[in-house]
């Protein structure tokens, strides 16, 4: 599903209404997908642990058992990262989308003013996961 011009609307329309947030990349997932980077805390790329593991056969189950549903995974870095569900319905999609910018914006604000979040954590956890595997790696030779 194509949702571009629905995008480029509602972030104008969002702009209309006073909002400025970070660029915001959409990323469309099968549900598959949509677990697994919900099992590792909301990021693509984690270190290897059974606990992600153990996370994702229970996303996994409550999706398969229509026990819970994903709609959307935001990450809020700069650029911003939301992961839509391409199983959507059109109506949810644009939800989604329209939900994404406003709680994406509150974080720019509270990343001025306190200045403590980290915006590039998508490149740490990255860092992060191929720094333990380089160990585990080691420690298998």
């Amino acid at each position: 599903m194509n949702c571009s011009p629905r995008k480029k609307q509602i972030r104008e329309q969002a702009r209309s209404y006073g909002l400025d947030f970070f660029p915001v990349i959409f990323e469309m997932c099968d549900y598959e997908q949509m677990n697994q980077i919900a099992a590792y805390g909301g990021f693509p790329q984690r270190y290897p642990h059974w606990r992600f593991g153990m996370e994702y056969e229970k996303l996994r189950k409550q999706h398969h058992y229509g026990l819970g549903r994903i709609y959307e995974m935001v990450i809020n870095n700069d650029p911003c990262y939301a992961y839509l569900q391409e199983s959507n319905q059109l109506v949810d999609q644009k939800l989604v989308i329209a939900h994404v910018l406003r709680p994406q914006r509150f974080f720019q604000e509270q990343s001025l003013v306190s200045g403590s979040t980290n915006r590039k954590m998508m490149d740490e956890m990255a860092n992060h996961s191929t720094h333990v595997r380089k160990h585990i790696e080691r420690q298998r030779l």
